[in-house]
């Protein structure tokens, strides 16, 4: 039976429960991005049963805001002092890691045939469905930079645990740091949403403004001591919607570029984890930290997962996040010049 004959509750009904049990089911297996990647899947299925539902704009634009508050509850006035102290390193390092990620998207592109801006979309850093969004709003295949994203963060996290496993042993559970989620927090978090979903709609000068202006609103109100705690239920939901709206927009033959190309990624994802590795050795030694803070500080994962590495190996997580949070408002800020000017350059350099 073709899910387009269903009736539109049902249709929702099979996209959303699905979608949410197998974003859990993944979580459980460490996947990265698993809360994105569940719904996802279950849109794809979805999709090509010829589904018709597709998840409302402003649901689309909160869920970004709700991402952009779950970066900011992990800054606090210890990190904007440690930023103070150390913030020529901060800088050079983080541009290190946007450039590597950029080239590596850019090699990719070269070799791949997948188009030079999306290509370097789906390698920038940050959290996955931010750029996904960004990438969405600027015009470009959202589909298949979330495919890109999915294989650089597999990629990414992999090696990382194996890096863990490495330097500092077994991981050990520590208990998760800042306040429980209530009442309150919730009600700050869903204001922020809307409020970053308004100024996307209607403050199109600020860059990718539902998770920026979240992100900055937030981190102001928890360094200055306000309870900006995102419950779980609220994250897989801002993930549920992010997934869900990119699998039903997945069709065929996105899904037959991304299998030819992945040899390509995967190569491309590597090579971006041996840069990282030579800039966060190099961290290590200039900054006085231990080896595992400074690559766990360098490496474009999702910072949300690459924060759960981190409490799990025991790092810094102070300068880890300092680093990860400051590289999220560069790509915001600066991703779109630099991947239309890589692009540029690389219609430059291809052969006639």
């Amino acid at each position: 039976m073709k899910v387009s004959t269903l009736p539109v509750p049902l249709q929702w009904f099979l996209l959303l429960a699905p979608g949410l049990v197998l974003g859990q089911v993944l979580q459980l297996l460490s996947l990265p991005a698993a809360l994105m990647l569940g719904p996802m899947v279950v849109g794809i299925v979805m999709a090509r049963g010829g589904c018709e539902v597709r998840i409302p704009g402003l649901l689309h634009r909160m869920a970004q805001g709700v991402a952009g508050c779950l970066i900011a509850a992990h800054l606090d006035s210890a990190l904007l002092v440690r930023m103070g102290e150390i913030w020529p390193i901060v800088i050079v390092f983080v541009a290190l890691t946007f450039l590597a990620s950029c080239f590596a998207g850019w090699m990719s592109a070269r070799t791949s045939g997948i188009d030079g801006e999306v290509a370097i979309w789906g390698f920038l850093p940050g959290m996955a469905g931010t750029v996904i969004a960004m990438a969405h709003e600027h015009g470009l295949d959202s589909r298949l930079v979330a495919l890109i994203q999915t294989v650089r963060l597999m990629v990414v996290i992999a090696t990382m645990v194996v890096a863990a496993l490495f330097i500092v042993g077994a991981a050990v559970a520590h208990p998760a740091a800042g306040s429980a989620p209530d009442f309150t927090s919730v009600s700050i978090v869903l204001g922020l949403a809307l409020v970053g979903a308004l100024s996307a709609r209607y403050l199109r000068f600020i860059p990718s403004a539902a998770s920026l202006v979240p992100l900055t609103l937030g981190g102001a109100l928890q360094v200055s001591g306000v309870n900006l705690a995102v419950p779980a239920w609220l994250v897989a939901l801002a993930y549920l919607a992010f997934g869900a709206h990119i699998g039903l927009r997945m069709t065929p033959e996105i899904l037959r570029a991304g299998a030819r190309a992945l040899p390509s990624l995967v190569g491309a994802a590597f090579l971006l984890m041996a840069l990282c590795g030579v800039s966060g050795a190099v961290l290590s030694v200039v900054a006085g930290v231990d080896l595992m803070s400074a690559l766990l500080a360098t490496v474009p994962g999702s910072i949300d997962s690459i924060a759960l590495i981190a409490v799990n190996a025991g790092a810094d997580m102070t300068f880890v996040m300092t680093l990860q949070t400051l590289r999220l408002f560069a790509v915001s800020i600066f991703g779109p010049f630099v991947a239309r000017s890589m692009v540029n350059m690389l219609h430059r350099w291809k052969p006639s």
